[in-house]
């Protein structure tokens, strides 16, 4: 029936892959930053990395911002956004060295232009110069299947 003219084929493209930055083995600011969030914030993060894996183009990502602007714009560093607890949650986040992985840098709050931690911007651009240069390291992040 794969010839049949009503048959639509569809691809089953690779999914993307999330990755948390580290700055060693034992050391995971992305999982202690997702630890501090409320049951609520668990689940908007959770349902927006299952959402976004399966979506080819970052651009057409859930909660997909923009690409930040200044020396954030030379390392590529986006920004994603979701909503919790009536807060403004920002992710902020790179291009992996392979094809569809993404690497959380930080996670922060918004509101206006001010993030909290106020240093997230420059924490961001800090630790994706420290991935270039090989001084940290990535961990995968599991995503949650049952939400």
């Amino acid at each position: 029936m794969t010839h049949h003219k009503k048959v639509i084929q569809f691809s089953l493209a690779a999914r993307w892959s999330f990755r948390d930055f580290q700055f060693s083995e034992h050391s995971n600011p992305i999982e202690d930053w997702y630890r501090s969030l409320s049951e609520e914030g668990h689940s908007q993060f959770d349902a927006l990395l299952k959402v976004n894996q399966k979506t080819d183009l970052p651009i057409h990502w859930i909660g997909f911002r923009k690409f930040l602007e200044g020396e954030l714009k030379r390392e590529r560093i986006w920004e994603l956004e979701f909503q919790a607890d009536k807060r403004q949650y920002r992710l902020l986040g790179k291009f992996g060295g392979i094809r569809k992985q993404a690497i959380i840098l930080i996670g922060c709050y918004h509101k206006g232009k001010v993030y909290t931690p106020a240093d997230a911007l420059e924490q961001a651009y800090k630790r994706a110069r420290l991935l270039a240069e090989g001084r940290a390291m990535t961990c995968g992040r599991a995503i949650r299947e049952d939400i």
